[in-house]
C-alpha cells in the first residue's frame, strides 16, 4: 500500500478508553516508515546514479571534443576523396552504360525467344486438348451405347 502525504497528514484513529489504539499507531507508523525508507532508498540510488551519469557526461564531453578534431580532418579527406570518386565515378558510369546496353539488348532477344516458345506449347498444349477432346468423345460414345446396348 502507497502512502502519500496528505493520507499520512489526515489519518484518524480509532480512540480508546485511554486515547488511539497502540496497535493501530503502530502499524500505521511501521507503513510510514516503511515508505520513508524505500523513499530514502530511490533517493540514494537517484544520488549514485546522477554521480554515474555525471561521469559519462564528462567522458561525452571530451569524447565531443576529440570528435570534433576528427571531424574537421575528415571533413578534408572527404572532399579530396570526393573529387577523386567523381572521376572515378564518370568511368564507371559510362562503362555500366555500354553493358546496360549489351545487356539490354541480351534480354530484348531473350524475350522474343521466350515469347515464341509460350506461343508454340499454348499451340501444343491446343493440339492436346483437341486430340483428349476427340479421344473423350469417342469413349463417351462408346459408353453410350455400351448402356443403350445393356438396357
Amino acid at each position: 500500500m502507497r502512502l502519500t502525504p496528505l493520507e499520512i497528514r489526515k489519518a484518524t484513529f480509532k480512540t480508546r478508553f485511554r486515547g488511539f489504539d497502540p496497535e493501530e499507531v503502530l502499524t500505521y507508523l511501521e507503513l510510514v516508515s516503511n515508505e520513508f525508507e524505500k523513499i530514502i532508498q530511490e533517493n540514494e540510488r537517484l544520488k549514485e546514479r546522477i554521480m554515474v551519469m555525471e561521469k559519462r557526461l564528462a567522458e561525452y564531453q571530451e569524447l565531443e571534443e576529440s570528435l570534433k578534431k576528427a571531424l574537421f580532418l575528415a571533413q578534408q579527406a572527404s572532399e579530396q576523396a570526393v573529387t577523386n570518386a567523381q572521376e572515378k565515378a564518370q568511368s564507371i558510369i559510362g562503362e555500366a552504360q555500354l553493358k546496360g546496353e549489351r545487356m539490354l539488348a541480351e534480354a530484348t532477344l531473350k524475350k522474343a525467344k521466350l515469347e515464341e516458345e509460350v506461343q508454340r506449347l499454348e499451340r501444343r498444349k491446343y493440339e492436346i486438348l483437341q486430340k483428349l477432346r476427340g479421344e473423350l468423345e469417342f469413349y463417351l460414345r462408346t459408353l453410350s451405347r455400351e448402356v443403350k446396348e445393356i438396357e
